[in-house]
């Protein structure tokens, strides 16, 4: 199996969510835009396909988490590469904060989509681990449109092969359940005077299968909600497990990907988790 990570030993909580999160919630609450870093126990298991996560102590700048044990091609190394933890790094490293004056490598080119129109999420990328990272890209920015787990649901089933575990499974449908609950919004659907966007700027590969057929990939981005002209930010990433079927990138069967750490794009924190610039 072909890994882009780092190994890391050790294996630590897994940011489920931006401090943004409560930033928002306090806003709409009180009108004050403080930022409190928000940190949310890992998945389960049984509801994400992966083992719930311990701790850890501070991580090496460049580690990007625990390789997969093993090689090769198939179910169990697609599970195997999934489950594996991310680096675990501190909830307030969502908020807005310095840039880094390194970077984790190269700008990443993307290239562009084959279909957009007749189809909810563009498509048409070709076959390479930059087709992939732009597929994830599409895939979470129509998704994460308003942070609505319905939406992110209609957008992740449109790209789904069977066998993919259900969009409510996932840890950016958890996100978005936990984002509303904190900004007291309804579980689904728009709320006056408010848009919520996100923009990528960012992303890794976190590892492929020896046959190239499987992918997880990471994509961070900034995450902004604006109340009535409150305007609050934070980053945001999701972790997709991709299968090329055909001439398209699907997202694939098996577990769902390990949560994907949130860093402020360009931060010390995000370039140490290994996410790159995204380029067009």
């Amino acid at each position: 199996m072909r890994t882009d990570l780092t190994p890391q030993t050790g294996r630590g909580r897994a940011l489920l969510i931006l401090g943004a999160v409560v930033l928002l919630a306090l806003a709409l609450l009180i009108g004050l835009l403080v930022y409190v870093a928000g940190l949310f126990t890992g998945p389960d298991e049984d509801s994400a396909g992966s083992a719930a996560p311990g701790s850890s102590g501070p991580a090496d700048p460049g580690a990007t988490g625990q390789a997969p044990a093993g090689a090769g091609s198939g179910p169990d190394a697609e599970a195997a590469l999934a489950r594996t933890p991310m680096l675990d790094i501190p909830g307030q490293a969502a908020l807005p904060h310095a840039l880094s004056s390194r970077s984790a490598g190269a700008p990443i080119a993307l290239p562009q989509p084959q279909q957009v129109s007749g189809v909810l999420v563009p498509t048409g990328f070709d076959d390479s681990t930059e087709g992939a990272i732009a597929q994830a890209i599409e895939l979470t920015r129509v998704g994460a449109a308003g942070m609505d787990p319905q939406v992110w649901a209609q957008a992740y089933t449109s790209m789904a092969e069977p066998g993919a575990a259900a969009p409510d499974q996932t840890p950016a449908a958890r996100d978005m359940v936990e984002f509303r609950r904190a900004a007291n919004m309804p579980r689904t659907g728009p709320r006056e005077g408010m848009t919520i966007t996100w923009a990528p700027t960012s992303a890794l590969v976190k590892g492929t299968t020896d046959d190239g057929t499987y992918t997880v990939v990471c994509v961070l981005g900034e995450l902004v909600s604006d109340a009535k002209g409150r305007v609050a930010s934070g980053g945001w990433g999701n972790c997709l497990p991709l299968r090329r079927v055909g001439d398209q990138w699907r997202v694939a069967s098996g577990p769902a990907a390990w949560v994907a750490p949130a860093a402020w794009p360009g931060s010390d924190e995000a370039i140490a988790v290994g996410y790159r610039n995204i380029t067009r």
